[in-house]
């Protein structure tokens, strides 16, 4: 190995770490991203090279290569490091010494090393099979040694690269789909990967080393604006965007103390402190803000290099072949792939062809000829604030006529600010970003992904799409229905209730573009009340009937109940992935038809409830007398209250009877159900116990402290003391529980029962559930004494955990208040329950003192 000169490579290196580390203070100071890894790059080639002058006697019969981010001049702190060693000989013996001490050297700079030794025909052949290496040459940029040696590479390289450019284009554009599934298909993620991800910077790069091998010459995207290809605006605009991915980057590399691109939740929040965002460091809803305005500018950066760099991408790989063109009208022409013009000069002279050509868009479901896109991208600002003509008007109400292809023109419209333009409102809201783990995607993308919902009902591919499509099909004004879905959410992103504002927001939205004031009226009820059939659905008890009455007057007829149901469907579905199942599809359409049979029927709820009671109490009579006879029948009919018999299914009453039956016969203190459902992630348990203290809080006691998930709980209490209860269960990460786990549960159980252990033993060791390392979402405690006539409800809002939901039910025991029913609902990780409690008389809670003290309890638990 040759020895180096000690003293000089200590001195090389103290001068790299001395340097690098004033570049850290110039970040964190503001300095200009680019013109960081700019100068990260060039202290890099200094002591690159001076190493090499100190490793190579000879430094002309080799050419150091530098290759990837680093051969563009842009590493970031902690970017690889990718160096070929080129040289002639086909011998290297006489290099090996030179080549191991420049390795070892280039090792003491601590980053991830690429280094590769090769000669030229070696280099070539390997460019020739892989695509990875094909790229790294593209970008390759000679730093020292023979000059001649990187010439002949580039120019056999150059003849490798022009014989094989439609393959490595074909390759590359593969490459990118393969990239954009497994980073999740959308610039919008809530943890987004900032260098592979949609958006991100491979994006930029990509279409730099397509320009690359079409055009051996091509320099930099300046000459895209030369050519025509983009906007002078565009052109800033990306270059914006490109500088502030790298600060986050580099931002990201000095907090992991590595090489990480992924932009995870807790780390979002630390380079929001780091980057200055966050004014005050110990407020929580200052970092929430913070970081959702920092995210917010992550989206609108990525959305700008994802968009210009598909639309130069779009040019670049046009094929000019003649093509049969067919008019339209007097100015548009469409072939078979895209819509074009013919005349730039009359396109320009009419603002109302910016709207024809998304008439067009929509209709033939083919994209903009690249000169179209230009144009439209150029003069798009003249519809911003503009007085729209009755014509205008006529084009935008039949965009919304129906939602064949309108989720796509809608992304191309906001693509191209055209929607901005149209919809202020809605252009507020471009890239507003929700700090949670609920929302997968921005406000503005997901108001989008609504639509789409809407439009996929037509695929008919589940049996929850087929019922939802045909009340869809039944529903009168279907574009009504169209902007209701579309503008849901339009109010999000200020200060206020986001329904009310958005309501407000969506009667000026119709009225502007032409519609009346009773059309206007109704999308603007169906904004205002977008979020009541989730809530009394999935938080309310539908067996009540002053639920139902009230969920009448809100909606007042059949067509709007249609209306808010298929709206609540679309919203639901387009949140994130496996937000909706088949328990909440099950309870919306459970108030739709309980709603719909008041409507139909012409009578109240209380009737109907009362019919109900009537049949199913003589149903569940004949299947009990079939049983355990007549007498043993009535004896337990009349120990259950009217909402058990109206609520539980007949089968569920039966099996719980027959259980209460082997209590009493066999002098029990419990019986029990249990059933693994491992397709569906959880499991079911029925437990009926007797003269037991508050069974409910030992219960999900037991299950707390075995790490068991309770996901639902109903809880019914006969007049002779049996308690039944109900639960859905899981593990932690929403997988059914095996009977082993079961049993463990049931010896607790039985060990507490027989006075061998108390809950407070079990609760010593009891297991904290996983807290993510985020901020946690909005918690709350809201009483609601109007929703039931005989019981009050507790609506809490709170990070999801194990134990919670005993936490909770502890607090109303220690206060002597019973829990009759628990519904419980995750969005993300936010646990939404309501509880519907009585106090020891059976009684609603009206002493506003007790009501203040509960809450105050309440906020203390959900908060630890």
């Amino acid at each position: 190995m040759q020895v180096l000169d000690i003293d000089a490579k200590k001195q090389i290196l103290n001068n790299y770490f001395e340097k690098k580390n004033e570049l850290i203070r110039k970040h964190y100071a503001g300095e200009n991203a680019l013109d960081i890894v700019n100068q990260l790059s060039d202290l890099t080639d200094e002591t690159i090279k001076a190493f090499a002058n100190l490793s190579f006697p000879d430094i002309n019969k080799i050419a150091i290569v530098v290759l990837g981010g680093y051969g563009r001049r842009e590493l970031c702190f902690k970017s690889d490091i990718d160096i070929a060693l080129v040289y002639d000989a086909d011998d290297i013996k006489e290099l090996e010494a030179g080549i191991e001490s420049f390795y070892y050297s280039l090792l003491d700079l601590k980053v991830d090393l690429g280094f590769s030794p090769r000669n030229i025909k070696t280099f070539l052949d390997l460019s020739k099979q892989d695509l990875t290496i094909t790229t790294a040459l593209l970008q390759g940029r000679f730093l020292c040694g023979n000059p001649e040696i990187y010439e002949r590479l580039i120019s056999k390289f150059k003849k490798v690269i022009k014989a094989k450019k439609e393959a490595y284009i074909e390759a590359t554009l593969k490459s990118r789909k393969v990239r954009y599934q497994s980073t999740g298909s959308s610039i919008y993620m809530m943890e987004p990967h900032i260098k592979e991800g949609e958006g991100g910077l491979r994006d930029f790069h990509e279409v730099y080393w397509i320009a690359k091998v079409l055009e051996p010459d091509f320099k930099d995207y300046k000459s895209f604006v030369e050519k025509k290809y983009i906007l002078e605006e565009d052109y800033k605009e990306l270059m914006n965007a490109y500088e502030f991915l790298l600060r986050i980057r580099n931002q990201m590399h000095l907090l992991c103390n590595k090489k990480c691109d992924v932009l995870v939740f807790p780390l979002q929040e630390e380079v929001a402190k780091k980057l200055g965002y966050v004014k005050d460091i110990n407020d929580y809803e200052s970092i929430r803000e913070s970081v959702e305005e920092m995210m917010k500018l992550y989206y609108l950066n990525a959305k700008s290099i994802n968009s210009i760099t598909k639309r130069i991408l779009k040019i670049l790989l046009k094929k000019e072949e003649y093509e049969v063109f067919e008019p339209i009208d007097d100015l548009f022409i469409k072939t078979s792939s895209e819509i074009d013009i013919i005349n730039e000069e009359k396109f320009e002279k009419d603002d109302l062809n910016i709207l024809k050509a998304f008439k067009y868009y929509k209709k033939y479901g083919l994209d903009f000829s690249p000169k179209l896109e230009y144009l439209l991208r150029k003069n798009e600002r003249k519809l911003k604030n503009k007085q729209l003509t009755e014509e205008m008007k006529n084009i935008i109400r039949e965009l919304f006529s129906d939602v064949s292809n309108l989720p796509k023109t809608l992304r191309k419209m906001q693509e191209l600010y055209i929607l901005d333009d149209l919809i202020p409102e809605f252009g507020y809201q471009r890239c507003h970003f929700q700090y949670d783990h609920y929302h997968k995607y921005t406000t503005d993308a997901h108001a989008i992904k609504s639509v789409e919902e809407l439009e996929n009902l037509r695929q008919l591919d589940s049996p929850e799409k087929k019922q939802m499509y045909e009340l869809y099909k039944d529903i009168k004004r279907k574009d009504l229905l169209i902007w209701a879905i579309f503008l849901h959410d339009i109010g999000k992103g200020h200060k206020q209730d986001h329904s009310i504002l958005g309501s407000q927001m969506a009667r000026e939205i119709l009225e502007r573009f032409g519609y009346n004031s009773a059309d206007s009226k109704v999308v603007s009820e169906l904004v205002l009340h977008h979020l009541d059939m989730a809530h009394i659905s999935q938080r309310r008890n539908l067996n009540e009937p002053k639920v139902i009455e009230d969920f009448v007057k809100i909606v007042k007829n059949k067509e709007v109940l249609k209306m808010l149901t298929v709206l609540t469907w679309c919203d639901a579905n387009a949140v994130a992935p496996n937000v909706w199942n088949d328990w909440k599809n099950a309870l919306l359409w459970e108030l739709y038809y309980k709603t719909l049979e008041v409507f139909e029927k012409g009578v109240s709820a209380e009737e109907i409830f009362s019919l109900k009671l009537k049949e199913k109490r003589e149903k569940l009579k004949l299947l009990l007398t079939a049983e355990i006879g007549e007498e043993r029948a009535n004896y337990h009919l009349n120990r259950f209250s009217d909402y058990y018999i109206v609520s539980v299914m007949l089968d569920d009453a039966v099996k719980h009877i027959l259980m209460e039956e082997d209590i009493l016969k066999n002098n029990k203190k419990f019986a029990y159900s249990f059933e693994e459902k491992t397709g569906a992630g959880f499991s079911e348990v029925s437990i009926v116990i007797k003269d037991i203290e508050n069974p409910l809080l030992i219960i999900t006691g037991i299950l707390t402290s075995l790490n068991i998930n309770i996901l639902s709980v109903y809880s019914y209490t006969r007049k002779d003391n049996i308690v039944v209860i109900d639960l859905q269960i899981s593990t932690s990460l929403y997988e059914s529980i095996d009977e082993n786990k079961f049993n463990q549960f049931l010896n607790i159980l039985q060990k507490i029962l027989n006075n061998e252990l108390t809950l407070e033993d079990i609760m010593k060791k009891r297991q904290k559930g996983f807290r993510p390392s985020i901020i946690p979402p909005p918690t709350f405690v809201k009483i609601d004494n109007e929703s039931s006539e005989i019981y009050t409800i507790f609506d809490v809002s709170a990070e999801d955990r194990i134990g919670l939901l005993f936490d909770i039910i502890k607090v109303f025991s220690d206060f002597d208040i019973y829990v009759h029913l628990a519904k419980v609902s995750t969005q993300g990780t936010r646990a939404r329950d309501a509880f519907y409690v009585r106090s020891k008389e059976k009684t609603k809670i009206n002493d506003k003192e007790l009501l203040q003290n509960i809450k105050e309890k309440l906020l203390q638990v959900i908060k630890v």
